[in-house]
Formats: structure tokens, sequence, C-alpha cells
């Protein structure tokens, strides 16, 4: 079986934002920021390595779009000892645009010419509307699944997903070509590396991956500028108390949307 794992990273929460609109406007303005494995990331992870010990002769490659600080991240994840990892190089302004997105990234992954079973955190990044997933599976001319908390193999020999919903447990079968979104639990919370693998990846160069050619995705979305509404004055805006009421908040949120536009 090969196992494929997208993870995409998220902002470390513990380091306050740029101030202003700067994010907006320049995605290098979060370069300065370290990033960290979401749970989503680190859930899709857990179950990737877990499935590979349960199947004999499985292999396991992880792969992330690029940004500044993806290949100090990835060895961290080069520590768990997947037969394969990877940065894409993807084009910033993909980012705004899940069809896009999905489409550079998977153009950056290897083909090999087998059905591969593809999972990756349930939220792919910051800027994802939950649309990625969708996407990346009819790129790859598979199935979806969501929303999965572990897969099975049942006494059969029958990969499972298991997910919950409310207090039904469901187990559904996966196919061959299969994209799994994968969401936090107990039963998959990532595993600590061996201190010695860690060390090793500390020296590991990590590839680089471009996609080809024939594949030219441009994003229909991106972050251009910011707009100006006429009439609209400069400058911030004293911050509304929560005395004025859920209606007076909600104004202040379109307004800020039309003034401050990302898009």
């Amino acid at each position: 079986m090969n196992i494929g794992v997208l993870l995409c990273g998220t902002l470390d929460p513990k380091w306050p934002l740029p101030q202003g609109d700067e994010c907006l406007l320049r995605h290098t303005a979060l370069d300065g920021i370290p990033r960290k494995l979401s749970p989503f990331d680190e859930a899709a992870l857990e179950v990737a390595l877990t499935l590979r010990d349960a199947v004999p002769g499985s292999t396991l490659a992880v792969y992330m779009p690029e940004f500044a600080g993806a290949e100090s991240l990835m060895r961290a994840v080069a520590a768990h000892k997947p037969e394969r990892v990877a940065v894409l190089a993807v084009e910033p302004a993909t980012r705004w645009d899940a069809t896009a997105f999905a489409q550079q990234v998977m153009a950056c992954v290897p083909a090999d010419g087998t059905e591969t079973l593809w999972l990756i955190g349930r939220e792919f990044g910051d800027l994802d509307d939950g649309a990625f997933s969708a996407c990346a599976a009819h790129i790859v001319g598979g199935s979806l699944i969501a929303m999965a908390e572990a897969l099975q193999i049942d006494a059969h020999g029958t990969l499972r997903a298991v997910r919950t919903r409310s207090d039904v447990t469901e187990f559904v079968r996966v196919p061959q070509a299969c994209m799994v979104t994968i969401t936090n639990a107990k039963s998959n919370r990532l595993r600590h590396p061996l201190m010695k693998n860690v060390m090793l990846a500390k020296k590991l160069p990590i590839v680089r991956l471009t996609g080809s050619d024939a594949v030219v995705a441009t994003a229909r979305v991106r972050p251009v500028q910011r707009l100006q509404v006429p009439g609209a004055t400069g400058g911030s805006r004293a911050p509304i108390p929560a005395s004025a009421g859920i209606n007076a908040q909600v104004e202040a949120v379109f307004e800020l949307l039309c003034t401050a536009c990302p898009t």
C-alpha cells in the first residue's frame, strides 16, 4: 500500500501577528512567525504511521507546500522515519484559491502510476475554506471520505475509515484510490519520535519538488491590495464595546470587509 500524507502547517499561536493589515497585503509578512503542525496535521500523520505499521510492505510519503521554515518543520516530520519527505514548490497566491492550490500541489507530487491512499488534516492550512480535499480528490480521480478518526483493517482484510456521528460510530470502506480527511481524537495523538531519529533528521536534506510544465494553475482569487471605499475615512476606529450589542458588532465586521477586502 502506498500512503501519501499532505501537511500544511499553521502559524504558532504563541507568536503575535503583525499589526495592521500588512499580512493581507504581503504574504511574506508572516515569514518571521514560526510554523508548527496543526492538531489535524498531527492526526493525519499518526494515522498514516499506524497504518504503515499494520500493513507489511507499505510505504509512506509526506509532502508539504513550500513556505518560510517549511524545511525545518519537515525535518521534525522526518524524525518519524517516513520513506519520503519533500516540500512542494507552490505559488503563494494559489492558497487563496482552493482549486488552483489543489492543482499545483498535486502536480508537484511524483506520479508513479500506482493508486495511492491520501491522508490530509480536515483543515488544510490557515486559508482553506474546506474545499481543498474535495478538489484534490477530483484531481487524482479518487473518492473522498471526510472527518475520519482512524483507519482500521477488519477481519476480512478490508480497510475501513472510522468516524463518529453523535453517538453512532461508522465504519466506511476505503477504496484503493481515496482521499481521507482526518480529524483529531484521543486515539490519534502523534507519537514522540526516538531521539536518535531526531538527531539524524536534523542533517537530512529536504527535497524540493516542482510541478510539471504541462500543468499551470493560476489563482483566480488573490490578495492584491487594500480597497478604498469612496467616502471612507482612514485611520483606525475605536473598539466597539460589548454593550453596543450584537447588531453593532456585526455591522462593524461588514464594514471591515468592505474597507479592507483581501481579494
